[in-house]
């Protein structure tokens, strides 16, 4: 009953994240543009990005060289030929702040109109579905 309680509310959580991020968007950006960002922002290279998001290497290269012609990703040449470093622009700091501002002030509404017992127990039951998750990934 949890795992299927897990099935419908994890899709349902996300739909509305995306929804929310894809209200702030002004630069013409994809949902999955936009992950691309977050992840070399948190310090991903090509081949995590590729396993984060499921999507070939190729698709991610493609999304890259996207986002670098639009002046949101800098590439930089790594220890040797074959590997590049990349880095947000001061632009996509600006983009990804202004999103992370606008989804946390929504989902903050919702927040808001739970008692203090139903946040602690919101809290307490999300470090469980990490610790949940980890494990499943983990095998």
């Amino acid at each position: 009953m949890l795992s299927k309680k897990l099935l419908e509310t994890i899709p349902q959580s996300i739909r509305t994240i995306r929804k929310l991020t894809s209200e702030t968007l002004t630069e013409s950006l994809t949902f999955q543009q936009m992950r691309i960002l977050i992840l070399i922002n948190e310090g991903q290279g090509q081949r995590q990005m590729a396993e984060t998001l499921q999507v070939s290497h190729a698709a991610i290269s493609k999304m890259i060289s996207f986002l670098t012609k639009k002046k949101l990703v800098q590439c930089k040449a790594g220890a040797d030929r074959r590997t590049h470093v990349l880095h947000v622009t001061p632009k996509s700091k600006t983009i990804l702040k202004k999103t992370v501002n606008y989804v946390s002030s929504k989902l903050d509404k919702g927040i808001n109109e739970l008692t203090q017992d139903e946040k602690d127990q919101l809290m307490k039951g999300l470090l469980i579905l990490d610790r949940v998750m980890t494990k499943v990934k983990e095998g």
